[in-house]
């Protein structure tokens, strides 16, 4: 299992650009962080404004994404390498639907068939862990905070992503799957 932004492509600049255009700064405690968890409190506990942002910011995403090149990350070379061999490779996101997909359609297509989830919390990425494999497996994530908060307590190994090479992080997983 691998989160996406951040571990498959390189998103950061293109979702802070986003979230600037409509006033919102992206600072690092909130990447990778689903916005239901952060945003309504920005918005001063408003729910309804929070919606109306984010819809306004996943617009400016869709739009940045026409002008944008999306770089893919040595995440993407192993999930496509240890899928070509046979593992079962899926990807999970807080990532809003309609932006996974358009970035998909653009990075790689056959991904598409590889996404268990999107808009996911923490929690959701948690249960989507168990639904998939309840006897685990191993989960890639950039933040290391939040990939413990999903990992911790279940049968699922997280391996930290942090720029490794393709080789590095292979390693890392193999190891950590063969734990």
């Amino acid at each position: 299992m691998f989160d996406v932004d951040g571990v498959l492509i390189d998103t950061f600049e293109i979702v802070r650009r986003a979230y600037a255009e409509v006033g919102v700064d992206l600072h690092d405690q909130r990447w990778g962080v689903a916005w239901q968890t952060w945003l309504p409190e920005y918005c001063d506990n408003d729910l309804d404004r929070a919606r109306v942002l984010h819809d306004q910011k996943t617009e400016a995403h869709l739009d940045l994404l026409t002008r944008t090149t999306v770089n893919t990350l040595a995440g993407a070379q192993v999930a496509d390498s240890l899928h070509s061999r046979g593992w079962t490779v899926k990807f999970l996101t807080a990532g809003t639907r309609q932006v996974v997909h358009q970035t998909f359609h653009a990075v790689n297509p056959s991904w598409l068939g590889r996404l268990a989830g999107t808009d996911l919390t923490s929690a959701g990425k948690r249960q989507m862990l168990g639904e998939i494999s309840a006897g685990g497996g191993v989960y890639v994530d950039d933040n290391r905070d939040l990939g413990v908060a999903i990992t911790e307590d279940s049968a699922w190994n997280l391996v930290h992503f942090r720029g490794q090479t393709e080789e590095e992080l292979t390693t890392e997983i193999v190891e950590q799957w063969t734990r």
